[in-house]
């Protein structure tokens, strides 16, 4: 059944007075609170992105980010029947479900329009780097003033299934003194729907390792100097990012987007073997300006093809034109002569 919340003011005679509903268009305003205020519905959310446009034709009202780089979308009603509100939900979800992490961050970039990244702002957020591979999951969040005895028995029955969608009720009062106040009470416990979607979740969940838990790693491993050497001289042409435990991504930045070209792998590192690394040919070559003949001259002597499987995320146009590379880094000479030679013809 629909709550309905009712609130009491304790006056200065210790007695109760009720605090009446606003009598305001709730919905008109719940999304600009949102936007400056998202704790409204839940701490733990960044938002990324408002009125996001998809592909097909409709826009979200507000896309987020969760501390685990999961997304969040968020569905206001704004007099939507309980069958549409539903099924735009759901309908957002399965496209959002198929959004690579570069997309992401596009969408991001285009929200923030400011010189801080997604990386940055949600370091910000979260005190810990932004994971590469993001979107691994997501859910939705119906939000409105009021719930109807079908939307709620739709959500549940959802839910059941195991599908990762709630319902939000966000309702707004006025104190006789014109305070204004507003109260939220969600359907489901989010920690009761977080454990009924945990079930259906494709990829199990990774802590993603800190820049100086890497440095720790690349010291264990034997490959400290190596690593060190990388990092300081690509650090003004790329930036760097958690990829998966143990791993390193180095993006460069196309248009509003980050591209990660360069994985180190410290886990299949050693003293011996060197320090593992994967290379995306094409975003190298069409960035630099290299062909592949130019830039296999740049890299370690033993490198082999990589199959674009071996990295995530791909678009279908960079499968399709695969071109990539692996092998390791066994000097710092040998470094030195690949960030070089990308420096020569560098923009």
């Amino acid at each position: 059944m629909p709550q309905k919340v009712r609130i009491w003011e304790v006056t200065p005679e210790n007695s109760l007075a009720p605090v009446k509903d606003g009598g305001v268009d709730l919905e008109r305003r719940l999304e600009d609170w949102l936007v400056s205020d998202i704790s409204v519905l839940d701490p733990g959310l960044l938002v990324i992105g408002r009125q996001v446009r998809t592909e097909f034709g409709g826009e979200i009202d507000l896309l987020c980010l969760d501390k685990f780089g999961d997304t969040v979308i968020i569905e206001l009603k704004k007099g939507k029947t309980p069958r549409e509100v539903t099924a735009q939900a759901l309908d957002y979800a399965s496209w959002v479900d198929q959004l690579d992490s570069d997309h992401i961050l596009s969408i991001a970039d285009e929200y923030f329009q400011s010189e801080d990244s997604l990386g940055e702002v949600f370091s910000a957020k979260f005190g810990t780097d932004l994971p590469d591979s993001i979107n691994l999951n997501h859910h939705s969040l119906i939000v409105a003033e009021t719930m109807d005895n079908s939307t709620e028995r739709i959500v549940r029955y959802l839910s059941d299934l195991n599908v990762p969608i709630n319902v939000a009720t966000v309702q707004h009062f006025k104190t006789t003194d014109g305070r204004e106040i507003l109260a939220q009470i969600y359907l489901i416990e989010p920690e009761i729907a977080e454990a009924k979607a945990q079930p259906s979740s494709r990829i199990r969940r990774h802590r993603y390792t800190t820049a100086s838990e890497m440095e720790t790693i690349a010291h264990d491993k034997g490959v400290s100097e190596l690593y060190k050497q990388l990092n300081v001289r690509t650090a003004s042409m790329m930036r760097t990012t958690s990829f998966r435990k143990e791993s390193r991504g180095y993006q460069i930045q196309v248009g509003d987007s980050w591209l990660a070209i360069l994985v180190v792998d410290l886990d299949e590192s050693g003293p011996e073997s060197g320090m593992k690394f994967r290379l995306n040919g094409i975003r190298t070559m069409n960035y630099f300006g290299l062909s592949a003949e130019r830039l296999r001259k740049i890299l370690p002597a033993q490198v082999t093809d990589m199959a674009p499987n071996e990295l995530r995320n791909l678009p279908q146009t960079e499968i399709s034109n695969w071109v990539g590379f692996k092998g390791f880094f066994n000097s710092t000479e040998e470094i030195d002569k690949f960030v070089d030679g990308l420096r020569t013809i560098s923009h």
